[in-house]
């Protein structure tokens, strides 16, 4: 049901997409394209909610639908934060997530009851948690890819205030990890009667955590150096693609049936 608008979404994201990549567009044409898609995306999801019953973010398709929303909704509201020649960058993102959900199989796609474990207050804590925090590593893995880029080509510079972005984004979204991890404990506790049962998706949301507080200690300590600190972050990406891919679809635990 919510198919069409999701379409339609995704065609105006692209639109902006390519405006941006050709450096075509002034500021108030982007600004009103970008609303127009994000409130047909809006109703998109608004129309999923109504017919599941429930937030759209308990399983795979669902959460893709969310974050691409959740990217799109920042670049609106504080699009002056990110220059004209990267928009197209994140606007690629959102039209892949937002593409990869559209091609799910129909399974995917089923409208569910929720699981008894997931009927709790604590979800509309723990998910829309972890969801800030990826929202804002993708806005630094673009920042650390785009400085790997450039110090490539001048390996003697390094661009102190693409560094200084990327150091926000983290410090946001390890905030927003730190939320999360502990609501969840404390879900969990509430839902099976203990806060850490060493599942899959707790192990690697774990790792994912010491690897971005290795890069946070890496930031501070003296003798700092940026190429360092930008693989130590990637790597912290690299493990929460397979948290949020490869946990989900290969390996089986209690936050399968979630797809989050």
């Amino acid at each position: 049901m919510e198919t069409p608008f999701l379409l339609l979404s995704l065609c105006i994201y692209l639109i902006a997409a390519v405006l941006c990549l050709v450096n075509k567009t002034s500021e108030r044409v982007f600004l009103s394209i970008m609303v127009t898609a994000t409130i047909i995306h809006l109703l998109a999801l608004t129309v999923r909610s109504l017919a599941v019953q429930h937030p759209p973010f308990t399983n795979l398709y669902e959460t893709f639908l969310l974050l691409s929303f959740l990217l799109a909704l920042r670049l609106v509201f504080w699009k002056r934060q990110f220059p004209i020649n990267i928009r197209w960058l994140i606007l690629s993102i959102i039209c892949i997530v937002l593409f990869t959900a559209l091609v799910l199989p129909a399974s995917y796609k089923l409208p569910k009851p929720l699981m008894p474990a997931l009927n709790s207050i604590w979800m509309y804590i723990h998910v829309p948690s972890y969801f800030f925090g990826y929202m804002a590593l993708i806005w630094g893995f673009i920042y650390a890819v785009i400085l790997l880029v450039h110090r490539r080509s001048n390996p003697e510079q390094t661009n102190l205030s693409l560094v200084n972005r990327m150091d926000t984004e983290i410090k946001i979204a390890f905030l927003f990890l730190n939320i999360g991890m502990a609501t969840g404990g404390i879900w969990a506790f509430m839902s099976w009667g203990n806060y850490w049962a060493w599942d899959p998706k707790e192990t690697w949301a774990l790792i994912s955590w010491v690897a971005y507080a290795a890069y946070l200690h890496a930031r501070v300590t003296a003798g700092w150096r940026p190429n360092r600190t930008m693989i130590i972050g990637l790597v912290g990406y690299a493990t929460l693609l397979f948290n949020f891919f490869g946990v989900n679809i290969l390996i089986p635990g209690l936050h399968s049936y979630a797809g989050i």
